[in-house]
């Protein structure tokens, strides 16, 4: 999934959730230094997370089985993000997800998150 459809994916889940508020584009939010972002209101607080893409060819959405969260979920707009799309999306072009706040290397750690697809593309969701 290239960064535009997963932004425009990820403002219309943002939008449904009961938990968000507010849910736009990064654009739309008036955020004119990143091309593609979401920003969301979570607990009366606004989260702006930028989104960046690695692919080699053509987008060909794969669908394959749906990525469930297992184990312990991150804290905060990550936790949410993370869990938003494993659960509340039902997306089966997502093979997985890592949460960068929980990575083992400390001087790994981030907030974000890195979705893989099925169709072996990647995008890096970071919180700013």
């Amino acid at each position: 999934m290239r960064p535009q459809r997963f932004q425009d994916f990820l403002v219309r889940l943002a939008s449904e959730d009961l938990g968000a508020g507010q849910a736009k584009t990064l654009k739309d939010a008036g955020d004119t230094k990143r091309p593609c972002g979401l920003a969301a209101t979570l607990g009366g607080r606004e989260a702006r997370f930028q989104i960046v893409g690695k692919f080699e060819q053509t987008e060909t959405p794969v669908e394959g089985e749906p990525f469930t969260l297992d184990g312990p979920r991150a804290e905060g707009p990550e936790g949410w993000l993370a869990g938003l799309l494993a659960v509340a999306s039902g997306s089966r072009e997502i093979a997985g997800i890592d949460q960068w706040s929980l990575r083992e290397d400390t001087k790994d750690r981030r907030d974000g998150l890195t979705v893989a697809f099925h169709s072996g593309a990647e995008v890096y969701v970071r919180l700013l």
